[in-house]
This record gives C-alpha cells, sequence and structure tokens, in this order.
C-alpha cells in the first residue's frame, strides 16, 4: 500500500504539472510555435543528456540502446513514436499561444477514449458496456461540436489521436522512460535544427531574457512530469493512475477560461456536455469493475 500511495503521489505530481504548462507556454506568447517546439526538442534532448550523466547510468543507457540498434522493428516503432509525440507537442504549444486553450483541454479529455477504441481495433480487446457508451457519447459530443461550431475541433482531434497512438506503439517499445525520452528527442533533433538555421527568421538575439530563460527551462519543463508519470505508472496499478488522469484537461480548461479569457460558446458547450457526460461514464465504469475485480 505504501507503495501504491507513493505512485499515486508520482502521478497526481505528474498531472498537476501537465494541468498548468500551459500557463508555462502561454509566457512565450511572442515566440514562433515552430521556434519554441524546435528549441523544447533541444533543449529536453540537452536535459536527458544532463540527467544520464548525473544518474550514472550510462552503462544501462549503452545496454539499452544496443538492443534498440539490433531490434530493426524496435527501431522503426521508436521513430515513429518520435514523430507522433512531435506531433502532439508542436499542436499543443500551437494551441496554447493562439487562443485555443480551450480546445487542447478538450483533446486530452477525448485521448483515453480514443485510446480504448484503438485497443480494440489494435488490440482485439474487448469493451464493456460502460465503455462503449462512453465512446459512443464522446464521439455523439464531436458531432454536435462539429454542427454547431461549423468547423471540425482539428486541434482536439490531432492532440488525441497522436498522443493515442503514441501511448499504443509504446506498449511495444521496452526502453526505460528516461532512455525513451532521450532517443525521442534525438530523432527530432536534426529537422529543430533543420528549422532553426535554414526556415527560422528569428533567432536567440531576437528575444528577450526572458523568453530565453523560459526557452531554456522548457526541457526541464518536458522531462519532469514525464519521469514522474513512469515512476507512477511503476509504483500503482495503471487503471489507478488512470483515474486521476482528468485532472491535467480540467485544470486545462479551467485556466483557458478563467485565466487566458477564452470563450466557449454555446454551441461547443453542448458539445462538452456530452464529452463529459461520456467521461464521468467511462470512469464511473472503471470504478465499478475495479470493486468487482477485488
Amino acid at each position: 500500500m505504501k507503495e501504491t500511495r507513493q505512485g499515486l503521489l508520482f502521478g497526481l505530481g505528474a498531472y498537476v504539472l501537465w494541468g498548468v504548462i500551459s500557463l508555462f507556454w502561454k509566457q512565450l506568447s511572442g515566440v514562433n510555435p515552430y521556434a519554441i517546439f524546435s528549441y523544447r526538442i533541444l533543449w529536453t534532448l540537452i536535459t536527458m543528456l544532463l540527467y544520464m550523466f548525473l544518474s550514472r547510468r550510462q552503462t544501462a543507457y549503452k545496454k539499452q540502446l544496443s538492443e534498440l540498434l539490433a531490434d530493426k522493428k524496435a527501431r522503426r516503432n521508436i521513430i515513429l513514436a518520435s514523430f507522433l509525440i512531435a506531433i502532439n507537442w508542436l499542436s499543443y504549444i500551437y494551441a496554447v499561444t493562439n487562443q485555443q486553450a480551450t480546445q487542447a483541454s478538450l483533446g486530452y479529455y477525448v485521448m483515453p477514449l480514443v485510446s480504448v477504441l484503438l485497443s480494440l481495433i489494435f488490440l482485439r480487446e474487448r469493451l464493456d458496456r460502460w465503455t462503449v457508451c462512453s465512446v459512443l457519447l464522446a464521439a455523439f459530443g464531436v458531432v454536435i461540436l462539429i454542427l454547431n461550431t461549423g468547423r471540425a475541433p482539428f486541434i482536439t482531434f490531432l492532440l488525441a489521436f497522436s498522443f493515442a497512438f503514441y501511448g499504443l506503439i509504446k506498449k511495444n517499445i521496452k526502453l526505460s522512460s528516461d532512455t525513451a525520452m532521450l532517443v525521442e528527442a534525438a530523432v527530432i533533433a536534426p529537422l529543430a535544427l533543420v528549422y532553426l538555421f535554414f526556415f527560422s527568421n528569428e533567432n536567440l538575439f531576437d528575444y528577450s531574457l526572458w523568453e530565453n530563460i523560459l526557452l531554456a527551462a522548457s526541457g526541464f519543463i518536458t522531462a519532469v512530469p514525464l519521469l514522474l508519470f513512469a515512476e507512477g505508472v511503476k509504483r500503482a496499478p495503471l487503471n489507478l493512475i488512470g483515474f486521476i488522469q482528468y485532472i491535467n484537461p480540467t485544470m486545462q480548461l479551467l485556466i483557458a477560461v478563467l485565466i487566458f479569457g477564452e470563450a466557449i460558446t454555446l454551441g461547443e458547450l453542448r458539445g462538452f456536455i456530452f464529452i463529459w457526460l461520456a467521461v464521468f461514464i467511462f470512469i464511473t465504469g472503471q470504478i465499478l469493475m475495479l470493486r468487482k475485480s477485488r
């Protein structure tokens, strides 16, 4: 029980940090989102390299990397996972810096339901009636959003599907969380450098001292919640960690409305109600099944 409590605390810490991270990216609204993303990749790579040396686990890293290089399928999976998480990060940064934080929060409400759908399609897992009901309600909510707003919530879909597919692929990757993060950042880093050197109209001297400090801190801001989440999953059952994941989008939504001043239209609210109801039914079903299994 002690280890489970520790795992839940790690998981809670990760979700709270992810919940307030929009406040961090909002401070960089004056910087091009593509530049923010590029510097985030580079600083994450630097942060993980420092972590590798400070943790004195170079031998373990070398062993895992050797095994990765020897496995063609694993290499393909890690490259695909790297691009998916890159799409997710870029989409989120773009949303927050362009007054679309509400859509971003909705994406993380929908994401667990998309993950369930992917497990049904690709892993042949069976769905209980609670989950079927929640998926159908969420789909109906998205349809309501499209009909009432006249446009598909593109950012919502992109965030939800990119992270859900990322999670699906990561199930088949046997790297530790810190090694995987290092490799993923290394895979995307060349593209980030190409953008900064050949396509960006700005450089670090065009930003204020505060913006440069924030860009340098972005690697730490990226790494900490991911490592906390990984440690939480190791110590506590995944279904318990899953119950508290909705803290993240709820905090994001409150920040978008109360701090960023983003408005929710009546049409969006109608769609959100169905999605929130789907989330409620999904969590209720998970709790009931957990009690039954005990």
